[in-house]
């Protein structure tokens, strides 16, 4: 099975979801909200899977150890920058 480049995703994550920022019109903006809220339960899948991934970091093998900092860097690498959109946004 052939797998999909992450620019694959995204253009097929976008296609599935539609827009997600509001425009002002009242009709149209509850279609958007609709689509928020299942982006929002896909990136908590997503979450989940690399907070599943992170758990591995302090592993006795070396290849799962690999994937598990890997996850772990992505998490705190988020944590930064949801720091950053928290203090912009407020």
């Amino acid at each position: 099975m052939t797998k999909f480049n992450h620019r694959e995703i995204e253009k097929l994550l976008s296609a599935l979801i539609g827009a997600t920022c509001p425009i002002a019109d009242s009709e149209i903006d509850r279609q958007i909200n609709e689509n928020l809220m299942v982006l929002i339960d896909v990136i908590n899948w997503c979450l989940d899977g690399v907070y599943s991934a992170a758990s591995y970091r302090k592993s006795p093998y070396g290849s799962q150890r690999v994937v598990g900092e890997r996850a772990y860097a992505a998490m705190l690498e988020w944590k930064e920058w949801l720091e950053n959109i928290e203090n912009e946004l407020a």
